[in-house]
């Protein structure tokens, strides 16, 4: 599907698979506030055939701690966002504004690049200090929604993908400071089976500016040779469909996995193109236990990083990227594949 076939349907609820254990309803927020030098990113996930729900929240920016929080909950029926452990997606209207709150404690990881691992898990399970955080903040798309395209091959991460960009505004206390939030975020709907064992890697991309264009995209390989895409760039109210990415990246060491630490890109559509170099501000590790296809062991190992990027034509923006790979249980883990070459310059006559 394309924006242009968007149904309302797809901002709320669907109709879970019950055949599938590892059917996932998820959303995601993320917002990014460049004069204040702050940020966010959050998520809630449902798992309708266990009734667990459970939520990521981390509050982060060059400049101040990161802070963050994975906790689980219980939820009883499948018809609308169920608050996790404090935190409370509203939706007001079909693709519309979306209310987006939080009120408790977030463990405190430290102002380094890598993020420490002890500190991305639920509070009562850390050994790091935590800080009371507080939020009350609004979402409201300004560009179209992009519905990504039907494709049976993506199953294994989602049988439905709705991106959109917009404003986040309202009031974010982190102790006893406050900050007014203006900025610009981006909000993530996934319907589907999320399986962690099946991708060999993805590269899961927002990029936001204060003056467009602004994209987003996901890409991912299942047999590690043929990747699959699809997202858009949004500018001048419309969503065009991403048709090419490259990218290379660069990494510093950091132990068993080394850590991504700059990444360049390339991000064309029919009307843009978006060609950079970022800087990984904060990159957050999360690990999910799995079986690979022989049944053995491994780590569904994520990467979820913050940049900040600068463009050739001179724009400077910020968003989050994710690079996921499969890692052993112990040892040393291989880079993330890359998702494709550095894509040539479109030329200009």
């Amino acid at each position: 599907m394309t924006s242009a076939a968007l149904d309302p349907r797809h901002d709320r609820m669907h109709l879970p698979d019950p055949a599938r254990e590892r059917w996932r309803e998820s959303f995601y927020f993320k917002f990014f506030d460049a004069r204040l030098g702050i940020g966010g990113d959050t998520s809630i996930g449902y798992r309708p055939s266990s009734g667990h729900s459970g939520s990521l929240n981390v509050i982060w920016g060059a400049d101040v701690p990161t802070l963050v929080a994975t906790e689980l909950d219980r939820y009883d029926a499948h018809d609308a966002p169920h608050p996790v452990a404090g935190m409370t997606y509203e939706p007001h209207e079909p693709f519309g504004a979306w209310s987006i709150r939080f009120d408790g404690r977030m463990n405190d990881g430290g102002l380094d690049a890598a993020v420490d691992p002890g500190a991305v898990r639920a509070v009562a399970d850390s050994d790091r200090p935590s800080v009371a955080v507080r939020y009350e903040l609004t979402f409201t798309p300004d560009q179209p929604a992009y519905v990504y395209r039907e494709d049976p091959r993506w199953d294994g991460l989602f049988d439905g993908h709705v991106d959109e960009v917009g404003r986040v505004t309202g009031t974010l206390m982190v102790g006893e400071r406050s900050y007014e939030i203006d900025a610009r975020g981006c909000k993530d709907h996934s319907w589907g089976a999320r399986d962690w064992a099946r991708p060999l890697g993805w590269r899961w991309i927002d990029m936001l500016f204060e003056d467009g264009p602004e994209a987003s995209l996901w890409r991912a390989t299942f047999d590690g040779r043929t990747w699959l895409q699809d997202g858009a760039v949004y500018a001048g109210g419309r969503a065009d469909p991403v048709l090419a990415f490259g990218e290379s990246v660069a990494f510093v060491p950091r132990p068993r996995a080394e850590r991504p630490a700059s990444w360049s890109f390339a991000i064309r559509s029919a009307a843009h193109e978006l060609r950079g170099h970022a800087e990984l501000l904060r990159v957050l590790p999360l690990n999910f236990a799995m079986c690979d296809e022989h049944g053995v062991r491994m780590t569904a190992w994520i990467d979820r990083a913050l940049y900040r990027c600068d463009l050739e034509d001179g724009r400077r923006g910020y968003g989050a990227v994710e690079l996921q790979f499969r890692a052993p249980l112990d040892g040393d883990a291989p880079h993330p594949l890359t998702a494709a070459p550095p894509v040539p310059p479109i030329r200009r006559e």
